[in-house]
């Protein structure tokens, strides 16, 4: 999923067809009010699948092994989400490494014990 900062005069539609307008939003949500918070969304149609407060959300994926740093923009830090989201890291061993293991265990278990 692409993402983008919320820019506060965009009107946001949630995943179940309900359109709202900044308005509303600052009514449900009273802290994206304040200038200094920023929101993450999806830059797609139905953009409030995800409203996510940026800075939370830039420390979660970073503490996940997502390659961000301070130096970077905040649509390159969305990037980087959108990256490590559509090439997530191996998780555990590949199916041939299990294999592998399983045909070693075999093996030792028809080494004779003494």
């Amino acid at each position: 999923m692409k993402y983008k900062i919320w820019d506060k005069q965009e009107t946001l539609i949630t995943p179940i067809g309900e359109v709202l307008s900044p308005q509303e939003v600052f009514n449900q949500f009273p802290a994206s009010r304040l200038s200094n918070m920023k929101y993450v969304i999806a830059n797609q149609p139905v953009n409030m699948t995800v409203f996510m407060e940026f800075e939370a959300t830039k420390e979660l994926y970073r503490k996940q092994g997502t390659s961000i740093t301070d130096e970077m923009t905040d649509q390159e830090v969305l990037d980087a989400i959108t990256y490590f989201e559509e090439n997530p890291p191996a998780s555990g061993p590949s199916a041939e490494e299990r294999i592998a293991a399983a045909m070693e265990f075999q093996s030792m278990m028809m080494i004779p014990m003494e």
